[in-house]
């Protein structure tokens, strides 16, 4: 079992189990998968797998009158393999086990080729709750402030291990709740948008966690150039609004980047996202420019490299705020230093550079950074703390220094650093080559944890996140530089980014750690290349399996 007290499994059609593994079902399936559909034919896979003796780890428990419950949470075809996507959600007495996911990968005649699961065993808990839904939501009223607002309190099975001992709860979670208060101990200038998820207990009425979201940092078309927050030049698609005035829309990859005006995002956030960045008045914004040419490049990757449309896969808008400030205390100050990804937007703070504001707008791969931590809310919502955290850091620094050198297809004569053009305003830099340059560990072994009853908060870091990254981005790292016996690149960075984006948006969950991403890179891998000769794939997944080996990140037992 792992740390998140979920049970993992995983088989490939290429992996030498697969067929054993099929022979010693009780039952196998036996029906033309091609004259099902996919939900159909993924669900008796899964009954499969459930009944199989070889799958222990797939067994669940049984409530009374009744067996495992698994319920569709969708299907999805992938481009990126051709392949479809079945999830299920585990449920225990009708009520959701927080961070399960059995995923189940069909190809074209919906025959398997892979199955991924990770299911909880709740079965000590009382599933009848003496908290209402109502009381529950008051007690998140009374924590958060009366400004406190977000999703409803719904019912789950939650492996606690805020406490002593780790153990599983019936739990209320109220989803993105915005928290009064946030981010004071930062200071003025640092504090951001404390967007929380609430998990309360059901039995008893008390606050067990407070799960962190946000993460720091009439019409015709037309195309503009002007320079950017640096002073580069940069050309953009713009419109005209109703009364001829050019602003900032894309609607081709539907950008959309607004003026704040320094207006304080804590005490009017209702007032997010603020006007469209206009002109006249001449010049242009160099910091608007820099938010919406940046926030293109983010797009036109997920679309072009990921074949993804738009962070929510639907073509929803990139919405930017520039000019943010946040927790306020001067009415003359403009200084915000910082940025984040709010839920539904990114808001970009500045900071005073030789006596002129410099907008965190200016840097790609900051910028890249933050707005694909709205991918993984948008896929696998990994949780802001400690490692499934350091988990959600990473995949946002390894996209952002994907997307920031793009445009140098060799590995070797590219940019590791992060926030390189902050530097004089005082971001964090980490350099995803070296991680202990800048204080991170490189190795599992250094792994830096909480003290024994420290409570994951501010002033740790939840749990240290920004530091445990440094593990698994030395492992992408590792991956995007691998290279054979004559020197040439194993993989190219487009493939990289595609098996990172396979494994966070179609294998992890909530809870997962740096062992499930490897395990979902894997699996992404066996997919990806599987119509490769074999000896490319198996170069390939050795690469792969030495990329994640020499930080410490073993393979699945």
């Amino acid at each position: 079992m792992s740390h998140n007290g979920l049970q993992r499994f995983t088989l490939h059609s290429n992996d030498e189990r697969f067929d054993a593994t099929l022979a010693a079902a009780d039952e196998p399936v036996t029906a033309e998968p091609e004259q099902l559909d996919p939900e159909t034919a993924a669900r008796r896979y899964l009954n499969q797998m459930i009944a199989n003796p070889a799958v222990p780890e797939l067994t669940a428990p049984e409530p009374a009158g009744g067996g495992p419950e698994f319920r569709t949470i969708g299907t999805e075809t992938v481009p990126l393999t051709g392949t479809k996507i079945v999830k299920f959600a585990q449920y225990h007495h009708h009520i959701p086990v927080y961070g399960s996911l059995v995923t189940v990968e069909l190809d074209g005649d919906n025959s398997l080729l892979a199955i991924s699961s990770a299911v909880g065993e709740p079965a000590e808990v009382d599933p009848l709750a003496t908290v209402s839904p109502a009381q529950a939501a008051a007690v998140i009223r009374e924590d958060a402030g009366d400004t406190g607002q977000g999703e409803p309190p719904r019912l789950y099975y939650y492996f606690d291990t805020w406490g002593e001992p780790d153990r599983w709860r019936l739990v209320y979670i109220a989803k993105n709740v915005l928290r009064e208060g946030g981010g004071e101990s930062h200071g003025t200038h640092l504090a951001v948008p404390e967007l929380v998820d609430y998990v309360v207990d059901a039995h008893t009425g008390t606050v067990v966690a407070r799960l962190p979201r946000t993460q720091s940092v009439t019409w015709s078309p037309g195309e503009g150039t002007a320079a950017d927050g640096l002073g580069l030049r940069r050309q953009f698609r713009l419109e005209r609004d109703g009364g001829g005035n050019l602003r900032l829309l894309d609607s081709l990859r539907n950008v959309r980047t607004h003026d704040f005006k320094f207006q304080d995002a804590r005490f009017m956030g209702a007032l997010l996202p603020g006007d469209f960045v206009g002109n006249p008045p001449e010049p242009w914004d160099g910091a608007a420019i820099s938010a919406h040419a940046n926030a293109v490049e983010v797009a036109d990757f997920l679309l072009n490299v990921l074949q993804r449309n738009g962070l929510d896969n639907m073509g929803g808008p990139f919405v930017s705020s520039v000019n943010c400030t946040y927790q306020r205390v001067d009415p003359a100050g403009r200084e915000w230093r910082n940025a984040a990804w709010i839920g539904t937007q990114m808001i970009y703070g500045q900071r005073l550079v030789d006596g002129a504001l410099r907008s965190y707008a200016i840097a790609r791969d900051v910028v890249a950074h933050e707005i694909m931590h709205g991918l993984t809310d948008a896929t696998a919502r990994l949780e802001y703390v400690r490692e499934s955290g350091a988990l959600n850091e990473s995949y946002s620094d390894i996209f952002g220094i994907i997307i920031s050198n793009v445009a140098t297809p060799d590995v070797d004569g590219w940019n590791w650093e992060m926030g390189e053009d902050l530097s004089l305003t005082g971001v964090p830099i980490r350099d995803l080559s070296d991680p202990t340059r800048f204080g991170q560990p490189a190795h599992l072994d250094d792994f830096r944890r909480l003290d024994r009853g420290e409570v994951p908060g501010r002033r740790n870091d939840w749990g240290w996140v920004h530091v445990n990254s440094g593990i698994h981005n030395k492992a992408a790292h590792n991956l995007l530089t691998a290279k054979d016996g004559d020197g040439v690149p194993v993989f190219t960075p487009n493939e990289v980014a595609a098996l990172f984006y396979l494994a966070l948006s179609q294998y992890l969950s909530r809870t997962s750690g740096f062992g499930d991403s490897r395990r979902g890179v894997e699996l992404a891998a066996r997919t990806l290349f599987r119509s490769a000769e074999q000896a490319v794939q198996d170069a390939k997944l050795a690469a792969l399996g030495g990329a994640f080996d020499a930080v410490g990140i073993a393979a699945q037992p």
